[in-house]
């Protein structure tokens, strides 16, 4: 009976499996997952002191859920338990946040490196391991063939060394921080990792600054790490100056004033007078009455002056 009618209805009971293993394939097919809406924070630094000391896992459950999360390390092809985040916790449907601080079930800082992110769903006996892997960095950058050329500028407008060119080499992408005298005058976009510049007016905040000064850089990565200082360079801002700014002579003699500047030629007014000054010295004559007088020289949009005594 069987060799009869045992071939064909092994066949039928073939099809009518397949029939039923597709059915609920595809019913799996159509459900939606237990886990949507995932974020996860891609780097961060422990160690930092800033908004991104923390990583931070987010997403949304399907129905509430008993979960387990786990922080694991896919090192050298095993994955370890770094810390477990949560353990069994009821879970209501909806969207759920868990922060990691970096470190381990230990309570010790875990070690720089890539890290998942693993769900145990109880309800659906489902583990899962996110795809996103979070990158966590103690690591300084470095910033190092720090120059500032050249060492007296004049922002003055003369298209002639109205900047100073700050070169540096970055070996990871980084804000560059510039501080004059201590204080911090300027951030850079982020810069790539490798050797760069970029340039300063000698401003601070709306304040043109004068004289010398003092100037260091240092670097913070797109997680808050932060290099040390560099070493301190010394450049000087000069715009217009007349030395002395205070002189005595005597009625009717000739006297000199030193002017500094960049520019090619200055105008200056004295005593009713005014004329051209193309060189770095102004030799003027004073008057024969006693009294005070200003001694007056202009470079574009500055003034300098010097107070003459006449005896």
């Amino acid at each position: 009976m069987f060799k009869r009618f045992g071939p064909p209805v092994l066949v039928t009971l073939l099809v009518v499996a397949t029939g039923i293993a597709f059915v609920v394939t595809e019913r799996l097919k159509l459900e939606p997952p237990a886990i949507t809406s995932t974020r996860v924070t891609k780097q961060f630094s422990p160690t930092c002191l800033c908004n991104t000391s923390k990583a931070r896992v987010a997403f949304s459950l399907r129905r509430s859920e008993q979960v387990t999360l786990l922080i694991i390390s896919p090192r050298d092809g095993e994955v370890r338990e770094v810390r477990q985040l949560l353990d069994v916790v009821d879970k209501p449907s909806g969207p759920l946040h868990v922060i990691w601080d970096g470190l381990d079930n230990d309570g010790q800082l875990a070690p720089d490196g890539q890290y998942g992110v693993r769900v145990y769903l109880a309800n659906e006996r489902l583990w899962t391991t996110l795809p996103n892997l979070i990158q966590l960095d103690t690591q300084a950058p470095k910033l190092t063939s720090v120059s500032a050329s050249p060492q007296t500028f004049s922002p003055d407008g003369d298209q002639n060394r109205d900047v100073l060119h700050i070169g540096y080499r970055l070996n990871e992408r980084a804000h560059i921080l510039l501080f004059v005298d201590g204080k911090l005058v300027e951030r850079t976009r982020f810069r790539a990792g490798k050797s760069g510049k970029f340039d300063w007016a000698g401003r601070s905040g709306d304040r043109l600054l004068m004289g010398w000064h003092n100037l260091a850089l240092r670097a913070i990565d797109t997680v808050g790490n932060k290099s040390a200082a560099t070493e301190p360079l010394s450049v000087r801002i000069r715009i217009l100056k007349l030395r002395p700014d205070r002189i005595r002579v005597a009625g009717g003699a000739t006297f000199r004033l030193t002017i500094s500047t960049d520019r090619a030629s200055v105008r200056w007014r004295f005593n009713r007078r005014t004329g051209l000054a193309t060189s770095r010295s102004l030799v003027l004559r004073a008057p024969s009455a006693p009294g005070r007088y200003r001694a007056i020289v202009r470079s574009g949009p500055y003034r300098a002056s010097a107070l003459v005594i006449v005896r």
